[in-house]
């Protein structure tokens, strides 16, 4: 019986320990801003995807022979396209890779990596500090880390989707045109 009480308290000890790390992980994450990061990460791919819808649209939509007022209409059209393109590629991103787990899967292991424990805690105990805060204003290695790894894990995911949105919306674009008897 001892032995089982024992082993109990190893196994909840343990279990412990490492709540303990991952909340002191978030706790970083959150005086280093990581959460940030990973927003600005998906303020990079929507700007790609802003380059190669309007590309797309500019190889796929003949506006030679449009007039100024046409060529003004579908670019309303394009932008509203667009605009509707980026929220629901939000709504998806939302979906299938929301921050806490890309905290999880991507953040808390290249920590874990590089960072025990105690080394975790003196972090935070350090960015907490006046010196620390004013470190992370020129430190952020950490992102392009993630970054790769994100895209490692999740760049098949989103191109298939940009990809997909892409099309559709040119199609879009094309289907409104011709309804306004624009060619």
């Amino acid at each position: 019986m001892k032995i089982f009480i024992a082993v109990i308290l190893i196994i909840t000890s343990f279990s412990a320990i490492a709540d303990s790390y991952d909340d002191d992980l978030k706790t970083l994450f959150e005086l280093t801003g990581v959460k940030n990061n990973y927003a600005s990460l998906n303020n990079v791919i929507i700007n790609q995807m802003q380059t190669g819808f309007f590309q797309s649209a500019e190889q796929n939509i003949d506006a030679k022979s449009l007039t100024e007022e046409q060529r003004k209409q579908v670019g309303e059209l394009l932008k509203s396209r667009f605009t509707d393109m980026i929220n629901g590629y939000q709504a998806y991103i939302a979906e299938k890779m929301p921050y806490e787990a890309v905290e999880s899967e991507i953040y808390m292991p290249l920590y874990k990596e590089t960072y025990t424990h105690d080394e975790v805690k003196e972090l935070v105990s350090f960015y907490s500090s006046p010196v620390g805060k004013k470190t992370i204003e020129f430190s952020q290695k950490i992102p392009e880390q993630a970054a790769k790894k994100s895209a490692e894990k999740y760049d098949s995911v989103i191109s298939d989707y940009v990809k997909g949105e892409i099309s559709k919306n040119i199609s879009l674009v094309k289907d409104d045109m011709a309804s306004k008897g624009i060619n």
